[in-house]
């Protein structure tokens, strides 16, 4: 697990803008992102909230108004994920600029239980 604090990710959840996943890439490295609600720093909660999160194999976890974290098996894959996780907001907010929204990306085509 990596815990990093994304610039376009915070902003994205301080404005209440979901991170869309944008591209197949999204998808397959990130599944599911979920954002648990702001809980101060080094309070237990935040611990607990997080891991609550990931039981439905969700491997990036938002914590409002501070940073989020990314499980994997390696540095790497964990690294990655982080990488995939920025890009798709920034990717959102630029279509939000825009005036344009994206558009839910269907997954129906990824392999129930295979992850990356």
């Amino acid at each position: 697990m990596i815990h990093l604090h994304p610039q376009t990710v915070l902003l994205l959840d301080a404005i209440g803008e979901p991170v869309q996943l944008a591209t197949t890439d999204h998808a397959f490295y990130l599944r599911r992102v979920a954002t648990i609600p702001f809980v101060p720093p080094g309070r237990p909660e935040v611990g607990t909230l997080a891991a609550e999160a990931c039981t439905d194999g969700t491997n990036c976890v938002i914590l409002s108004r501070h940073g989020c974290s990314v499980v994997a098996d390696s540095i790497d894959l964990a690294h990655k994920r982080a990488l995939y996780l920025e890009e798709a907001a920034r990717l959102t907010y630029r279509a939000l600029a825009l005036g344009r929204p994206l558009a839910p990306l269907p997954t129906d085509w990824l392999t129930p239980g295979a992850t990356a």
